[in-house]
């Protein structure tokens, strides 16, 4: 489970990234929404080690 956002840590993850243009509305939506997102995110399973995903290296057949 995730500890919920507050308005101030919305408004500096907003401001860490660049999006200084946003409303109070488009910064209380965020705030809203970042629950479910961080839910969502934790769910998504992960491999073991970070050099097996997706894969360390791309060959084509070449015949």
């Amino acid at each position: 489970m995730t500890t919920p956002w507050t308005p101030e840590e919305i408004a500096a993850f907003a401001a860490r990234y660049g999006l200084t243009d946003l409303t109070p509305e488009m910064l209380d939506r965020m705030r809203e929404i970042a629950d479910k997102v961080a839910e969502a995110s934790a769910a998504i399973p992960r491999m073991p080690r970070k050099d097996d995903e997706p894969a360390p290296v791309f060959r084509v057949p070449l015949g």
